[in-house]
């Protein structure tokens, strides 16, 4: 399926991992995608993948951001409008994590990375895009939680877990507020994801047991989130908002 008309997304933490996915995934259904990394040679190294892959020159373009910092995302998203047009999508998809560690040894700087990425750049981010969704009186929003927000992160810290259930009352109150601008806010809460940083934050044998929590026996493919973040930003989504969507393989069931 493609857009009826080419949009204009944000997608954040698009230098890597699952966001790079959603990254692809945006620009095949023949969207504008502005990837956004706090690293931006990461971000270039997609647009330019992505570029690659595909026969629509400026589809995808690179923009470094710290989403934790107002200034740096006023003016990125300042940059995307200038370059891309009005934001019509945004996916909310960066945050950085650390290996896990219990509470009483998780450092103040720690916390504050981790639930200043995962959740206060998410109401940055969503602060800097609403005013000109309001103005269109359209708008899709997609944040990232994680099965930690319906629970507890088994295999990070207590600030991830407080961080990522943050988001889900985020994305409600977000809902709420805006609906009147048909501007639609969920949250996707993906499972536990073959990505690399998996692999870089947990050990052999811890990796090689996570499925087996899993009913479906298996980490999820970055493509599987992508689709959900799609399928949200979607016509066929047109009546659904303030909702968490979990892509977990069955691990959170509620």
């Amino acid at each position: 399926m493609s857009s009826p008309t080419p949009r204009t997304v944000i997608v954040t933490g698009g230098g890597r991992g699952i966001p790079a996915s959603v990254v692809q995934r945006f620009v095949d259904g023949g969207d504008r995608v502005a990837v956004v990394d706090l690293v931006m040679e990461r971000a270039r190294a997609v647009a330019e993948a992505v570029q690659r892959r595909g026969d629509r020159p400026g589809a995808a373009m690179a923009f470094s951001c710290d989403v934790r910092s107002w200034d740096s995302v006023s003016a990125m998203a300042e940059s995307v409008r200038a370059s891309m047009g009005t934001p019509e999508v945004l996916v909310n998809a960066a945050g950085s994590y650390f290996a896990y560690k219990m509470p009483h040894e998780t450092t103040e700087a720690e916390w504050d990375s981790v639930v200043d990425s995962n959740l206060k750049g998410i109401f940055l981010c969503c602060k800097a895009v609403l005013p000109g969704m309001m103005e269109a009186r359209s708008g899709r929003i997609i944040n990232f939680a994680s099965n930690a927000a319906r629970s507890v992160a088994t295999a990070l810290g207590v600030e991830y877990t407080a961080a990522k259930t943050g988001v889900l009352g985020l994305t409600r109150h977000l809902a709420r507020e805006y609906a009147d601008y048909n501007i639609l806010v969920n949250t996707l809460a993906p499972g536990p994801t073959d990505v690399e940083r998996v692999k870089e934050t947990t050990s052999e044998d811890f990796y090689a047991a996570i499925p087996k929590t899993i009913p479906l026996g298996r980490y999820a493919r970055p493509e599987e989130i992508a689709a959900v973040a799609w399928f949200l930003a979607s016509p066929d989504a047109s009546f659904i908002t303030g909702a968490t969507l979990d892509v977990n393989g069955g691990i959170i069931m509620v």
